[in-house]
């Protein structure tokens, strides 16, 4: 069979060179249409959730979700982070109002807190302690609201709060909520006596809410127009946002933070990072491959040769990507990396076999012959066994590597028929035969590798062997967001979701029949350890409303009033500035008073008309904001499902009558143990649930299957398919023994240098048995062709090796600089698996040999011996 294969090859490759002219032009021509086929037909998709088999039953489960409520994917949002209530509403506001006219890009608009049905309504959804609390806080303000709302001016401001019974008698308010309003007002005279924007928090001195970890959150939901015919449907949405957030925060000059994220977001920005990465690795790793090639050839014919055999490879490949899958995903994007690296092998062993009988006095022909002869057989063998293991990928349940499965494996057989084709006919070609040179460094170094080769390869089995203890501690981290630049806006953006309760995007959904079911789910799940609370339409009706709105029917009288008192404006005098600043000398030397005594003297000494008047701007800069959220609160009204606005219902009611119960986890569960016990307790309850952390879990637990699946396949495919063509177990052990100590040892150092596998480089293992056999297979097979007792050293095929290897780890450790954590991860890891399987190939399998040939001889003799003394 072998010699079959060999024969085919030479014959193969003089026919090439025979008809040199007409290969080049075919290949040109192929080249050229394949590249604008590609370039036409081929995406990417970011989704690592469509990287899984649709046909599994939490895919199911996840594609009902999406579907009944599309919502989920498809919105952009947009996180308003400000350090005062007034800052976050009022930008929040406006941004609604902008985006609701885009119409032409964005269908609909959900911004909770700026909805109508919520400013109306929304003390009924406080408790009724709470409720309590804050209609007696403004009922205590009112006499102050209604001499505001009649003359809204500094002075007006500073002349009540001078007049202590005035203030007694107007607003009575405490002297611990004038601590605060002194604090708030010498914070907004000092920003304006420095000439800058501070506007007053009205609604943090009715004591309208406490801010979070990271200050006061406000969201807006965007539902973008899909453009399908962009790469990025949402772009045009996005772009709109981006464009109003920025015409806004002119007015918000360094107040306001905004984040855009939500899937689309989230999606764009990764495929900008992931292109921009592979973009960048890509001319990386062909500077950097084009140098080694020059090194191990010392020649710029052959390394122009190699370069132009892999650009016909990459381009070929990437058109069938584009036929055979049409959209490629985060794992399957990795293939032209990968196959700078791959697709230079067949090509450094051949060409390196032809320099080597060029050396010996051979001519061109001779010697690509020759070549052909030696290591075409194990060029075959290479590709089918690396071929294979990227087809063992298509049968496992993770699609994101079944596509990179396809691609490779067809890239790999390419890549081979474009060495023992376009190759033999560019050397046709050439001009002149090429003179090589001798490389003294690389004999010494081989040298020095096969004194050392004994120890090093007995250390390196010692080390494979004590790493298999680390194994069991791989683990696998499937959060897609550990995937993305940390520091994008879309990322940051989400992981500012986490602080609130309300908005965790790893939740749990479940999807029922009625408002019945909802909310017997909802009760059920309150019930769990891990759950911190379940939200369902039904959960959105206010409880105690009677009792409620008798309380702001109350609380109405006094407040209406004051808020509906005529304008009677007054000229101002600067008398109030003064009063204040007599008023808080004469009762307070410390504290916020005394501070805002000192600055209000600053302002007087400077009698600067612009000074004051920017110091009332920032003042009632939100008054009129306040007033208009003051008299919308005391429209409440009774609210049921049916007065539920129609924003929130679709949110928890499809128009096909599914309900949506959310569960909402206790803990952190961005900590992957946490999110393990919060998927598991509810999953126990509730079989049919779905969601992001279920999701994430899932995902994991697939995918490990799928790896060790792919690995196991990868690894008795290649033994027997050795074995079938070589019929020598040895032979086909000698072949495998060095990339098992390789996949042995890269998994120690991910546990140790703490890389878990992720859904980019979890690749590395089955991939690592493709790569690694080549090298076995062509150390092995030119042992086998020289002479007994010579050292596989002294020939080409340890350098053709070697470089090999380097070019590949070149490429695959270029992607250590891209943005992406994904893509970055899958470089690190790779190269160090690459790094390990170039040290047990080159050291620890001619150790083996060696020790394997003195056994035999030594068996040899004893045979003799036994022979001669029977005679």
């Amino acid at each position: 069979m072998l010699r079959i294969i060999e024969r085919f090859l030479v014959f193969w490759a003089e026919a090439a060179r025979r008809g040199r002219w007409a290969i080049v032009a075919l290949f040109i021509a192929a080249t050229a249409l394949a590249g604008w086929h590609a370039a036409t037909h081929l995406k990417v998709n970011t989704d690592t959730s469509e990287m899984l088999d649709p046909d599994l039953p939490f895919q199911q489960n996840a594609r009902a979700l999406r579907e009944a409520f599309p919502q989920i994917k498809t919105d952009v949002i947009v996180i308003v982070k400000a350090d005062t209530l007034d800052e976050a509403d009022a930008f929040a506001g406006l941004l609604r109002g902008r985006l609701l006219a885009q119409s032409d890009v964005i269908s609909a608009v959900f911004a909770p807190a700026e909805e109508p049905f919520f400013l109306e309504n929304g003390l009924l959804y406080l408790d009724t302690a709470d409720l309590e609390s804050r209609l007696a806080q403004m009922t205590k303000a009112a006499g102050l609201i209604e001499t505001l709302v009649k003359s809204p001016t500094a002075d007006t401001l500073f002349q009540t709060l001078a007049d202590n019974d005035a203030l007694a008698e107007r607003a009575d308010l405490g002297q611990e909520t004038l601590a605060d309003i002194y604090a708030e007002l010498a914070d907004v005279v000092e920003a304006s006596l420095a000439g800058e924007r501070r506007p007053f928090s009205w609604m943090g001195a009715l004591d309208a809410g406490e801010p979070g970890s990271n200050g006061f959150l406000r969201l807006v939901y965007a539902t973008p127009v899909q453009d399908f015919s962009r790469l990025q449907p949402a772009r045009p949405a996005i772009e709109a946002i981006r464009q109003e957030i920025a015409a806004l925060e002119a007015n918000f000059p360094g107040v306001v933070e905004t984040y855009v994220t939500g899937d689309p977001a989230l999606r764009g920005e990764e495929l900008e990072s992931v292109t921009t990465g592979i973009g960048l690795s890509f001319l990386l790793s062909f500077a950097l491959v084009s140098l080694l090639l020059m090194i191990a050839y010392r020649s710029a014919a052959l390394a122009a040769v190699t370069m132009a055999s892999l650009t016909v490879t990459l381009v070929l490949t990437t058109a069938f990507a584009a036929i055979a899958v049409g959209e490629l995903n985060l794992v399957s994007i990795a293939f032209t990396v990968l196959l700078v690296g791959l697709g230079l092998d067949f090509a450094i062993h051949l060409l390196l076999h032809v320099q080597e009988r060029r050396a010996a006095g051979q001519a061109t022909r001779q010697a690509l012959f020759g070549a052909m002869r030696e290591v075409g057989t194990a060029m075959a063998l290479a590709a089918a066994t690396t071929a294979l293991t990227f087809f063992s990928f298509v049968p496992t349940r993770f699609d994101g590597i079944a596509q990179l499965g396809v691609i490779a494996g067809a890239g790999v057989l390419i890549a081979f028929f474009v060495s023992v084709t376009f190759i033999p006919a560019l050397l046709g070609a050439l001009p002149r035969p090429h003179a090589p040179r001798a490389g003294g460094g690389i004999r010494k170094f081989f040298a020095l590798i096969e004194k050392a080769s004994a120890p090093v390869a007995a250390a390196t089995i010692a080390l494979g062997l004590a790493s298999l203890a680390l194994a069991p501690k791989a683990r696998f981290d499937a959060d897609p967001m550990s995937l993305r630049d940390p520091d994008s806006q879309s990322v940051v953006g989400f992981n500012l979701l986490f602080t609130d309760e309300d908005t965790i995007p790893y939740r749990l959904s479940l999807l029922v029949g009625d408002a019945e079911e909802a909310d017997r789910a909802a009760e059920k799940a309150r019930r769990i350890e891990t759950v911190a609370g379940a939200r369902s339409l039904p959960d959105f009706v206010p409880e105690d409303q009677d009792a409620k709105l008798e309380l702001i029917d109350f609380a109405a009288g006094s407040l209406i009033f004051a808020l509906d008192a005529e304008p009677a404006p007054a000229a101002p005098t600067g008398d109030g500035l003064a009063a204040l600043e007599e008023r808080l000398n004469e009762a307070y030397t410390d504290g916020p008073q005394a501070r805002l005594a000192a600055l209000l003297a600053e302002a007087r000494r400077a009698a600067d008309p612009e000074t004051l008047a920017r110091i009332e701007r920032n003042i009632f800069a939100f008054w009129p904001h306040l007033i208009e959220r003051l008299r919308a609160q005391f429209n409440a009204d009774y609210v049921d499902l049916d007065s539920l606005p129609e924003a929130l219902a679709r949110r928890y009611r499809s128009e096909d009558g599914v309900w949506r119960v959310d569960f909402l986890p206790a803990e952190d569960v961005r900590d992957p143990a946490a999110l393990e016990r919060f998927v598991d307790a509810v999953s126990a309850e509730f079989p049919d649930v779905t969601g992001g952390a279920l999701q994430t879990k899932k995902a994991g637990d697939v995918i490990s299957a799928a790896m060790l699946e792919a690995t196991g396949l990868a690894l008795v495919v290649i033994a027997i398919f050795l074995w079938l063509l070589v019929r020598r177990l040895m032979l086909v052990f000698l072949m495998i023994l060095p990339l098992m100590l390789a996949a042995a040892l890269t998994t120690a150092a991910g546990v140790l240098l703490d890389i878990p596998f992720n859904y980019a480089n979890v690749i590395v293992l089955p991939l690592l048995l493709g790569i690694g056999v080549d090298s076995g297979i062509h150390l092995v097979m030119r042992q086998q062709q020289i002479r007994a007792g010579e050292g596989v050293y002294g020939t080409s095929t340890p350098r053709a090796v070697l470089f090999a290897a380097l070019t590949t780890v070149a490429s695959f450790g270029s992607l250590m600089l891209s943005p992406h954590r994904g893509t970055a991860s899958m470089g690190e890891l790779l190269s160090i698996a690459l790094a390990f399987t170039l040290v047990c190939t080159l050291v620890v399998l001619p150790a083996a040999f060696r020790f394997g040939e003195a056994r035999s001889r030594n068996r040899a003799a004893k045979r003799r011996k036994r022979m001669q003394q029977a005679e």
